[in-house]
């Protein structure tokens, strides 16, 4: 739904977003003397585009099988340094406790479903990342992400989905049930809930000019 005009600018917030991952990213390869094992949950190959130090990284992509689809133009060599699974955050029992040095997970928790499913994913991810790397959108930037609207997911989701189906008209490609869908499955967090998710974690807010951009989250 993101319109791809605006994915420079996505890129370069998200670049500068990055800073601290590359850091940390710099430091555990330091620290352990080898490439640092990375779970990305919800991750994408674009993602690591802006991750110059992602040669440092053995990173394992964790999506639904329908995000592997479209590349966004990543060449296949280097598509081919990624393994990539399908699965739900929810559920990464494949893994046992601390299996990877580092999971990253970016601008998805916000999609997975109800509160008590971000709990499910946020225990998941915590219990397989020794140390972990969390982005969701802020609640309380007033443009709305993903729908790009102002301040609609300030209402009942009934009334945003009449907002986005009346007010985003490029949308109704997927039909009132499919933005009806989009909408409950798009809920961003204000910073106390991601620290509710991730209780002991460090958590800081990406402000854009006075407004929340997005929150994250590391342990």
């Amino acid at each position: 739904m993101f319109p791809k005009y605006l994915k420079p600018v996505s890129n370069w917030l998200r670049t500068r977003r990055n800073a601290r991952l590359v850091q940390l990213i710099d430091r555990l390869h330091e620290n352990l003397g080898r490439p640092v094992t990375v779970l990305d949950v919800g991750g994408s190959y674009i993602f690591w585009q802006t991750v110059p130090n992602r040669n440092k990284c053995q990173i394992t992509l964790l999506n639904l099988e329908e995000a592997y689809r479209d590349s966004d133009g990543v060449p296949i060599e280097e598509r081919s340094r990624y393994c990539a699974e399908v699965g739900d955050a929810r559920d990464l029992g494949r893994w046992h406790d601390a299996y990877f040095d580092l999971v990253t997970c970016n601008s998805v928790l916000e999609h997975v479903g109800l509160w008590t499913d971000m709990r499910k994913a946020a225990g998941e991810l915590r219990r397989v990342g020794a140390r972990g790397w969390i982005q969701v959108p802020a609640f309380g930037f007033p443009i709305e992400q993903h729908f790009l609207l102002p301040c609609v997911h300030w209402f009942s989701e009934a009334i945003t989905t009449w907002l986005v189906w009346n007010l985003r008209r490029d949308l109704r490609s997927y039909g009132w049930e499919g933005v009806r869908v989009n909408v409950a499955y798009t809920k961003p967090l204000s910073r106390s809930e991601l620290r509710r998710l991730f209780p002991g974690a460090s958590t800081w807010t990406e402000w854009f000019v006075v407004f929340p951009k997005s929150h994250l989250a590391q342990w």
